[in-house]
């Protein structure tokens, strides 16, 4: 039915936002500032310019911005913490491997970030084409990384299927015209997300389960 499966990264694949979340709030604390699920809620699924912008501003400046990222990233460099793969993404990216359909990756990540991440996982090597967030001009929820994700497979919007767990992501997708499974991580998504996506599903081994019935 598809011709190309194109993956969001953080959250959706890797295990990673729950982490990186604990890291923000435990080094915004450190620092006497009180950092919210809620106010790391908003930085998901956007590029990294308008999440620097909103996590400045939520910080209360660019030098408290400075000090606790510089603090989020020792804590995420210490050993103990690693970004393990979602249950169920080996098996649905194996799924569409074997059918020969094509996978690509749309992450708002920079691209080193996102190969480390997807190499220290053991997946790289099934996805055709990665498409990151420094090579657009526009993040998401514009199109533009699912656009060029496109671009990369030489496959049409109509008949590629993408898979998100963010409201911006999914956003993006669906303005592109693919056809978007939402699988919710930390945030449910939105009324108009739910209305335009193929389909909302509670993980990524239903999606499996999802494409093999809707394939057979």
């Amino acid at each position: 039915m598809f011709k190309a499966a194109i993956f969001d990264m953080d959250g959706l694949l890797i295990d990673s936002e729950r982490i990186i979340m604990q890291a923000c709030i435990a080094a915004a604390s450190e620092f006497g500032i009180a950092y919210t699920p809620s106010d790391y809620v908003e930085l998901i699924g956007r590029a990294a310019p308008d999440s620097t912008r909103i996590m400045t501003a939520q910080l209360g400046g660019e030098a408290q911005f400075k000090q606790v990222i510089q603090r989020v990233d020792e804590l995420l460099n210490d050993e103990a913490n690693h970004f393990p793969l979602k249950a169920g993404a080996l098996e649905i990216i194996q799924h569409f491997h074997a059918q020969n359909i094509p996978c690509g990756v749309a992450s708002s990540s920079y691209q080193p970030v996102i190969k480390h991440r997807l190499s220290q996982v053991g997946i790289i090597q099934y996805f055709n084409a990665i498409t990151s967030g420094d090579e657009v001009q526009r993040g998401k929820p514009h199109p533009d990384i699912y656009l060029l994700a496109l671009e990369k497979l030489g496959i049409a919007a109509k008949d590629s299927i993408a898979f998100e767990d963010s409201e911006f992501g999914a956003r993006a997708a669906i303005a592109a015209g693919l056809n978007v499974v939402v699988v919710p991580d930390l945030k449910q998504p939105s009324e108009f997300v739910i209305e335009n996506s193929f389909r909302v599903l509670n993980s990524l081994h239903d999606a499996k389960a999802f494409m093999l019935g809707i394939c057979s």
